[in-house]
């Protein structure tokens, strides 16, 4: 099997003049290796410029602006819905639709103008509208660590952004839709939640994994199978935050990722929705994928039927690199359909990304004459059969 290369799709800055010029440096870092998607995206750091312009629409929202406003996670101001305001998809609406008919119409002439395209479709990122709801709306409660108490100091606005994640729901897909009646058999919907992921994670200081896995799965599984309904193809993109190049929460193993991954797909199987690709990050912030075998061991009861995104390249070191790819695949029984680091490039220098793409391409070309093994019966209380650890604490 010829493993994938991924790109989760943010690039520096300074490559993203265009979206062809993003596109180009995309398509000539690949290795030689297979895409899984062409992303172009918006915004170098993921949704701070939707936020920022969120703070522009006074008739809606109030915000408490300062100097240091997205500063880093500790310094995300919540928006306040204005008295008498109900509201309404149309007040959160990303408005990207015009951008990426621009960005479509780049993509289109790259694949007549470029042999070795094909059919690889254009990858554009969708944030989970949970994650939008709660940044944007309950800021201050998603501080660094996701401290519990600041959290409930925060309540009001946590149950005004629960309230109406259903909002920003409609507000995405009525996005997506518009955009799928045209164009949707060229375009592949990347939903990213580090929200998700970060929520169970969590969870695991609490005990309570399977109930928050459980209740994550469900608003997760419930975006991804109306964008199915929709035909609008998809991928799941998970992480621990990356903005500034910093973990929220720094993951003691793959525990709250698997148990995330398999409640939704409970969910989605009864939803009739089929199981997307699914991104693992392993690494965290400026951390690398660790190279302990008991950080993958609970891979071992992941579903079988995700087709899995490894993100284990550490863009510093190939070895470390390949080595954390071979602990994931023999975790996970199975090799990895794809390759790729923990989170976009868009925090990398020029010089970091050009490093990091190299090093995920030749991860995923890397040849360990891989034989599945035949799953054992963890001992009782290893770590693979318990609830995950909880995130180390900084």
């Amino acid at each position: 099997m010829k493993r994938h290369v991924h790109f989760v799709g943010s690039l520096p800055e300074p490559l993203m003049s265009s979206p062809r010029h993003a596109m180009e440096w995309i398509l000539d870092h690949t290795g030689g290796q297979p895409l899984t998607a062409l992303p172009c995206d918006l915004d170098p750091n993921w949704i701070i410029a939707y936020l920022r312009d969120l703070q522009t629409r006074t008739d809606v929202l109030d915000f408490d602006s300062s100097a240091d406003d997205y500063a880093d996670y500790n310094h995300m101001p919540p928006g306040r819905i204005r008295p008498g305001v109900t509201l309404a998809p149309e007040h959160v609406t990303m408005g990207r639709v015009d951008k990426i008919e621009h960005i479509i119409a780049d993509y289109t002439a790259l694949r007549r103008e470029r042999t070795g395209i094909g059919d690889v479709k254009l990858q554009l990122s969708q944030p989970n509208s949970l994650d939008l709801s709660l940044f944007a709306l309950a800021g201050t409660a998603t501080a660094d660590g996701l401290p519990i108490l600041k959290a409930l100091g925060h309540l009001g606005a946590l149950t005004t952004a629960l309230r109406h994640v259903p909002v920003f729901t409609e507000a995405i897909l009525d996005e997506i839709a518009t955009l799928t009646r045209s164009h949707g058999p060229i375009i592949t919907w990347q939903v990213e939640s580090p929200v998700a992921l970060l929520a169970v994670v969590k969870a695991a200081e609490l005990n309570a994994v399977r109930m928050i896995a459980d209740v994550i799965a469900r608003q997760l599984a419930g975006v991804l199978t109306r964008l199915h309904r929709l035909g609008a193809l998809n991928s799941l993109h998970l992480c621990y935050g990356d903005y500034r190049h910093t973990a929220m929460l720094e993951p003691r193993s793959l525990g709250p990722a698997v148990a995330l991954l398999n409640a939704l797909a409970r969910q989605l199987r009864r939803d009739g929705t089929p199981l997307p690709m699914a991104h693992i990050p392993c690494a965290y912030g400026a951390e690398p994928a660790p190279l302990d075998s008991q950080f993958y061991r609970p891979l071992q009861h992941l579903d079988p039927e995700w087709a899995l995104s490894a993100g284990v390249v550490a863009p510093k070191s190939l070895l470390d690199s390949m080595i954390s790819l071979r602990l994931f695949e023999r975790a996970a029984n199975c090799p990895a359909h794809a390759v790729t680091t923990a989170c976009g490039l868009g925090r990398c220098t020029p010089a970091g990304a050009e490093q990091a793409a190299a090093t995920i391409a030749a991860t995923a070309a890397f040849s360990d004459h891989w034989l599945p093994t035949v799953p054992r019966k963890a001992p009782a209380g290893s770590d693979a059969v318990r609830d995950p650890t909880p995130a180390r604490r900084r």
